[in-house]
């Protein structure tokens, strides 16, 4: 290779010089791209530093602050109190499943879905005004709320400065009482829940109670509801099996999510977190959004919050109204089918996500799972990663651009020096 003439001005090389490679036009002295070199790496680390919250945080902590709604009654006794709170953020659930993506083909409409829970607040909750059927009078009432909070899941209509709305906003809400004053359920009350539901022709049953026994009325009233086309959903486990999961053992079997026909659901933490550490006794056909949720509650228009399997049951049955709406001839199997194969599957272990997470838009415009030799939905019907988590993509953006810095300045710093030490030079060639 042709050596290039060292300028007479510049000093002579020896053991202690600190000269970069010679260029056309100057020099580029060591120190000077290391300074450059360490600035950058500054620059790379706050980058990171910023970034990292953006990709691990949930896209809105809407639910910090409100008053929470479980399956038992208020502590200090009475009814649970309005709330008086309107958080105008999109709940992380919402932005997650992005069923909205869904509402261009259809919102619900002429889907019923069954709420056999505490009751749903059929006059004071605009957000399903007009659109709950109680199956007795006394299931048009909530004083735990946590019927009412279920079905704002599935059906809330979206209001004016709200960014909660639920699942399928059209959807026709059928409210049935199966628990006690205390918020506690029995088989039997169960039982007599579902063939209630099953009475007033419900689609989908939303069951978010896990009992831990079952009965023969039990198991009768669920193979009733899907010989008469109505699909079940019900909790992988408990609430509280939240952190006996977590443990030293399994989530106990949950009833009726343990019979056969019935769709057991687990829940997922901001992010898409499973909230097991250990396979539940009752394995998951699907996951969906149950810790941190935001919902309506009873007595008027304010928001609550709430955890567990039991909610996460409400955005599956929502899921599922909006494939009703879309394919009303849909048997139960294939329904739990279409539910189970475009679910958007996750980095989690099947015994804790068994499918993956409900997508709602997909299991709506999806072709028929059936039809297909494999059985999955393709890549555009998919939750697009970017649009569940929109701080992952500013994050990543920011790092690959510091990243890309970084590497360049290496380039010049490290690489030149050796390639001038060879006798390198522009358009020089090999003698």
């Amino acid at each position: 290779m042709t050596r290039v003439p060292r300028p007479p001005d510049l000093p002579p090389r020896s053991g202690g010089d600190r000269c970069g490679p010679w260029i056309p036009g100057g020099r580029l002295p060591h120190r000077t791209a290391r300074r450059t070199a360490r600035g950058l790496a500054a620059v790379l680390a706050t980058a990171l530093t910023a970034a990292a919250p953006l990709a691990s945080a949930s896209p809105a902590a809407a639910d910090v602050g409100l008053p929470r709604i479980s399956a038992a009654p208020p502590q200090n006794g009475g009814c649970v109190k309005p709330s008086r709170q309107h958080p105008a953020d999109v709940p992380w659930p919402q932005q997650y499943i992005a069923p909205s993506r869904a509402w261009d083909t259809t919102r619900g409409a002429g889907a019923t879905v069954a709420v056999v829970d505490t009751g749903v607040d059929a006059v004071h909750s605009p957000a399903l005004a007009g659109r709950v059927t109680p199956a007795s009078a006394a299931a048009g009432t909530d004083c735990i709320g946590h019927g009412t909070f279920v079905a704002g899941l599935i059906a809330a209509a979206p209001r004016p400065g709200a960014g909660f709305a639920g699942v399928a906003p059209e959807a026709g809400i059928i409210a049935v009482r199966a628990t006690a004053s205390d918020g506690t359920a029995t088989a039997s009350s169960v039982a007599a829940g579902i063939d209630a539901a099953v009475a007033r022709r419900a689609r989908v049953i939303d069951v978010p109670i896990a009992l831990a026994r079952s009965s023969p009325a039990l198991a009768s009233a669920v193979r009733n509801a899907s010989r008469h086309g109505a699909v079940v959903i019900a909790p992988a486990y408990a609430s509280s099996s939240t952190v006996t999961g977590s443990g030293d053992a399994p989530a106990p079997a949950a009833y009726p999510a343990a019979l056969p026909d019935v769709l057991a659901v687990a829940a997922l933490g901001p992010g898409g977190v499973p909230d097991q550490k250990l396979a539940p006794r009752t394995a998951p056909d699907l996951a969906a959004p149950g810790n941190a949720v935001m919902s309506v509650g009873p007595g008027g228009t304010g928001s609550f919050t709430g955890d567990g399997a039991e909610l996460a049951t409400a955005f599956v049955a929502g899921a599922a109204a909006l494939a009703v709406a879309a394919h009303p001839d849909l048997t139960p199997s294939q329904l739990t089918d279409r539910l189970t194969a475009t679910a958007y599957h996750i980095p989690a272990d099947k015994a804790l996500v068994g499918a993956g997470t409900v997508d709602p838009a997909a299991a709506v415009t999806a072709p028929d799972p059936t039809a297909r030799p494999t059985p999955r939905v393709p890549a555009a019907l998919h939750l697009p990663p970017p649009e569940a988590h929109p701080g992952r993509t500013m994050a990543i953006a920011v790092t690959s651009a510091a990243v890309a810095a970084i590497l360049i300045t290496a380039f010049g710093a490290f690489t030149l020096p050796r390639a001038r030490r060879r006798g390198w030079r522009p358009g020089g060639s090999a003698p």
